[in-house]
């Protein structure tokens, strides 16, 4: 019988301009999905969108299903070792080699759940040897998206890591706090905080798709917080980041990023008791009323 694991998972925004709706997030994932498009990172890494399940009935469950696939993107022109020999290999040996252009090894697979209503992205992060990182989650799906809006005609979608509960309140806690920089990817209206909403009808009615605000303070008690301040935080920690320089109480200099802080759920998880499609959906649900 096998032991119990630890899982990772991580939570990621993906806010659409309007118009949009469930479905349309839905029928987003549908058409990145017949895509098929493979994205590289580094070298050897590729990424793509391998699984969509039960899309049919995603808005009314709130829950899409779904696999990012990983593996190794062999690049058959590149270089090649023997490690018999010790040395690069020469072209008598390399010539035998032959790889079909439709299979690649070391697939890892990243179950994911998408909430449509709260357009919230769930995925496993880290499970045995597979893993894969929020950022490069977000860069992966990012990239994604910008090319299905462009061929489609869609909206423009903006990505963004959710970070730890406590990234606002940590970025905003150095001692004296000199500057204080602000992105903000523009949020949806409906995403239920008031200062998102101000927010997002300032970008939308100057026609912006990114808005950046930079304090800086000379004072020697730093910037001042406040509650809009902090508000204003939280809303760029959700749908861009925030970014904070300044001095810990004995003057050395210090920096925080919510960038640098992403949310992380580890689970532990029994094969025998459930499935990672169970926890998955179990934390992503119990996430539903926070986004709210």
């Amino acid at each position: 019988m096998a032991k119990p694991r630890t899982i990772e998972i991580r939570q990621i925004n993906i806010s659409m301009h309007a118009p949009h709706s469930p479905q349309g997030y839905v029928d987003l994932f549908l058409q990145a999905f017949r895509l098929r498009r493979i994205f590289t990172r580094g070298r050897a890494d590729g990424f793509l969108l391998g699984a969509l399940y039960d899309a049919k009935s995603a808005v009314e469950k709130d829950e899409l299903q779904g696999e990012i696939y990983r593996f190794t993107n062999i690049d058959p022109g590149a270089a090649w070792f023997n490690t018999q020999t010790g040395k690069p290999a020469e072209d008598v040996e390399t010539e035998q080699i032959v790889i079909p252009g439709n299979l690649h090894p070391n697939l890892e697979r990243i179950l994911f759940v998408f909430r449509p209503r709260e357009h919230r992205f769930w995925f496993v992060s880290k499970d045995r040897k597979a893993t894969m990182g929020p950022s490069v989650a977000e860069s992966f799906l990012q990239q994604l998206f910008n090319e299905v809006s462009q061929k489609h005609n869609r909206p423009p979608v903006e990505v963004t890591v959710i970070p730890d509960d406590a990234a606002v309140d940590e970025v905003l806690s150095i001692h004296r706090l000199t500057r204080l920089f602000f992105e903000f990817k523009r949020p949806n209206a409906d995403d239920g905080a008031d200062v998102a909403k101000r927010i997002m009808d300032r970008m939308k009615d100057r026609r912006v798709n990114r808005l950046r605000e930079e304090m800086t303070s000379k004072d020697s008690e730093g910037i001042k917080t406040d509650p809009e301040l902090k508000a204003e935080a939280e809303a760029a920690a959700h749908n861009g980041y925030v970014e904070s320089h300044g001095y810990d109480a004995t003057g050395v200099s210090q920096s925080e990023s919510t960038k640098a802080k992403p949310a992380k759920y580890p689970q532990v998880l029994d094969d025998a008791i459930e499935t990672v499609w169970n926890v998955l959906g179990r934390i992503s649900d119990k996430g539903k009323a926070a986004n709210r």
